[in-house]
């Protein structure tokens, strides 16, 4: 969006492309300050809230008609889908239509109920997008073999190498300080939403072994959402509440915080590409991640950095070794997920649709 309206700042400016109103909605679930008008607009994440479904359906087709909208990107699964159904007519009147696909809710070995509910729909809404652009290869190779529009990948959302990088002692102390986190704890951090298909709990039952051993080891949850008050009933049902650190989703201090930590972990069951751990990849942390689509593009041939979702013993072993052996479980930072090449991606695409 500060692309669009040409308020990049350094050291980004010279992407700016400015000129474009950029309008922003969504559930209103966090302050946006990049656009030049933000509408809520009754979004839910479930499938089946379809009192919800229409009522955004109406909304969306009322903001649409009123916008007079060159180009309409839509991001969330359930809400590109509401969005594209609601901008059908706009479409046939040259309306531009961008699908971007933070990680399909199908995927290979995924649950059934998942492929019956969401691939048809997709696949008959691919007919009026202009452009599905993808940020893993599977879902790129999937989208480009089965649907019948124009797909691209690119490189994630980009992390911002100029923010996400080596901080100081001092500042990386404070910020542990803020969040009760302690000179000489072994923090392993996790920036996630707290939802299912994250997959939170897996982290506390593989670590609460660990954690009965050696006080100082701490999970870091950074995030907040619907399973928020289960995954602290299991860390207390398992004895490890006071080393499971939920301080909910923070901005200030964020990048020192986790540059502070001794590992980066993700859990998730179902990943587009993962930008918490490439944060981490960035501030030099050790990552253990997930088998997942997203997580294979960031690791490539370092298999040993993934664990299987099955395999809650097999990832207590990797923690145990990853605070023994930090070394053995560092990863280079991809240059390809910075922000900067991201941005230059996307500005070559939306040239090719605004001129």
């Amino acid at each position: 969006m500060r692309m669009l309206r040409g308020t990049l700042e350094a050291p980004y400016e010279d992407l700016n492309m400015g000129g474009w109103i950029v309008d922003y909605a969504s559930a209103n679930e966090e302050p946006i300050k990049d656009a030049d008008h933000v509408f809520k607009v009754d979004f839910a994440r479930s499938p089946f809230s379809v009192t919800k479904h229409l009522k955004a359906y109406r909304q969306m087709k009322k903001l649409i008609a009123d916008g007079n909208y060159d180009v309409i990107h839509t991001h969330s699964p359930v809400g590109s889908i509401i969005t594209r159904w609601a901008a059908k007519s706009a479409h046939k009147k040259g309306v531009k239509i961008i699908y971007t696909c933070h990680g399909f809710q199908f995927y290979a070995g995924g649950p059934k109920r998942d492929w019956r509910l969401f691939f048809p729909v997709e696949k008959r809404l691919a007919r009026s997008t202009d452009l599905i652009i993808t940020i893993n290869t599977e879902d790129f190779e999937m989208a480009k073999r089965r649907f019948a529009c124009p797909v691209k990948m690119i490189d994630g959302a980009g992390v911002d190498t100029a923010k996400f990088k080596k901080t100081t002692k001092a500042e990386q102390a404070e910020a542990r300080k803020k969040y009760g986190l302690d000179a000489n704890d072994f923090v392993m951090v996790y920036t996630a939403e707290y939802t299912k298909n994250k997959n939170h709990e897996m982290l506390i039952r593989a670590a609460a072994p660990i954690m009965h051993e050696n006080p100082n080891v701490k999970l870091l949850f950074l995030g907040k959402g619907e399973t928020m008050k289960a995954v602290h009933t299991l860390a207390k049902k398992l004895g490890v509440e006071k080393q499971v650190v939920m301080p909910g989703y923070i901005r200030d201090n964020y990048a020192a915080l986790v540059q502070s930590c001794n590992l980066c972990v993700s859990a998730s069951k179902r990943e587009g590409l993962g930008l918490g751990v490439l944060e981490g990849v960035a501030c030099g942390l050790p990552i253990l991640v997930a088998n997942n689509r997203g997580h294979r593009d960031i690791v490539g041939s370092n298999k040993k950095l993934m664990f299987d979702l099955n395999d809650i013993d097999g990832l207590t072993k990797k923690m145990r070794d990853a605070m023994k052996n930090p070394t053995k479980y560092h990863l280079d930072f991809p240059e390809r997920y910075s922000l900067r090449n991201s941005l230059t991606q996307m500005r070559k695409i939306y040239r090719g649709f605004l001129g």
